[in-house]
């Protein structure tokens, strides 16, 4: 007798949870780049130039960490997002969501500062 449990589909996410978890990877990922850019650009601008063994600068493993830190959350919210039972779905899902608006609340904030500050000034 064959158990027809595992061939059986979980829960589909909601048309609106998918489009939110797609934005969610989506604009990780852009800005873990983005993080990775700054860190990679930082010793140029601030000409900190170290030797070729060790980090040219300090300040670029600070941009390197933010960047692993927003895709080991990536990583760490997937599995629960993938559970078929309900409890660990909604808590991946929820994490996801407040993931993606602290995102776009920072990038929403840097750009108006950056308009109050030269625009303005």
């Amino acid at each position: 007798m064959q158990d027809d449990t595992l061939n059986q589909p979980g829960r589909r996410l909601s048309v609106g949870w998918a489009v939110t978890l797609s934005f969610d990877v989506g604009i990780t990922c852009l800005a873990s780049l983005i993080l990775c850019g700054i860190g990679l650009l930082l010793p140029g601008i601030t000409e900190d130039y170290g030797e070729s063994s060790e980090p040219s600068s300090p300040a670029a493993l600070v941009w390197f960490a933010g960047a692993l830190l927003l895709l080991g959350s990536l990583a760490a919210t997937t599995p629960r997002v993938r559970s078929a039972k309900d409890g660990p779905r909604r808590l991946g899902c929820t994490l996801s969501a407040l993931r993606l608006g602290l995102l776009i609340l920072g990038a929403v904030g840097y750009v108006v500062y950056g308009i109050v500050t030269i625009e303005l000034a």
